[in-house]
């Protein structure tokens, strides 16, 4: 199998030595701390994920929270790394090369060095991260009033997996559930949204995927 995977990365000429070590100096040093400081504070909002089981590079969170006028405020959280690779630089240059991760049968290449794909930008819960966030006010009927994009740091409350969403989704109600109502609300507003897709005339292609 090694030998397979090895014969595998040369005939697609697919980047797989190790970071070389102008990459590796671009990265923060083992003591750095993050600083809100130019960035929306968004730490007090109940941000989730939601991915597969064990998933270590999370890129992606959301919240959804009930506004005083009835409306809901929906967001989307994409890991910042552009704070951490800068335009032209070593690591920049190296992750345009390798231009993704690359997952074999026995391990996974990465695009960027595990310091940044499986901790600082991976938004993990009960800790801060930076983010790019887009901010929605929808009514319960899923019609956009207004949409805001924001650097931000946020605080997930929870890496939840699928089945966990799941679950939160198919039990009765509880005001008290912070995890369970955004994930309710976000399930109500996804079927509106999709439905609406549909009426539109949305093409559905099957996959076996």
């Amino acid at each position: 199998k090694d030998v397979e995977t090895q014969v595998l990365l040369m005939q697609h000429n697919i980047p797989h030595e190790p970071f070389a070590a102008a990459v590796l100096a671009c990265l923060p040093p083992p003591d750095y701390r993050m600083d809100a400081e130019g960035r929306v504070d968004l730490r007090h909002l109940p941000v989730l994920s939601i991915d597969p089981p064990n998933c270590k590079d999370i890129d992606d969170a959301l919240h959804c929270i009930e506004l005083p006028n009835g409306n809901y405020q929906v967001g989307v959280h994409i890991a910042d790394v552009t704070h951490y690779v800068k335009s032209g630089t070593a690591i920049d240059l190296e992750a345009a090369n390798r231009s993704t991760s690359t997952y074999l049968v026995n391990k996974r290449l990465d695009m960027l060095p595990g310091l940044l794909t499986t901790d600082l930008c991976s938004l993990k819960g009960n800790v801060d991260r930076y983010a790019f966030s887009v901010l929605w006010e929808v009514t319960p009927d899923a019609e956009i009033i207004h949409v805001d994009f924001k650097k931000t740091v946020i605080h997930s409350i929870a890496a939840l997996t699928y089945q966990q969403a799941q679950t939160f989704i198919d039990q009765p109600d509880d005001p008290k559930d912070i995890q369970a109502g955004a994930v309710k609300r976000l399930a109500h507003l996804a079927r509106k949204f999709r439905q609406r897709r549909v009426d539109a005339g949305a093409l559905t292609l099957a996959s076996p995927e």
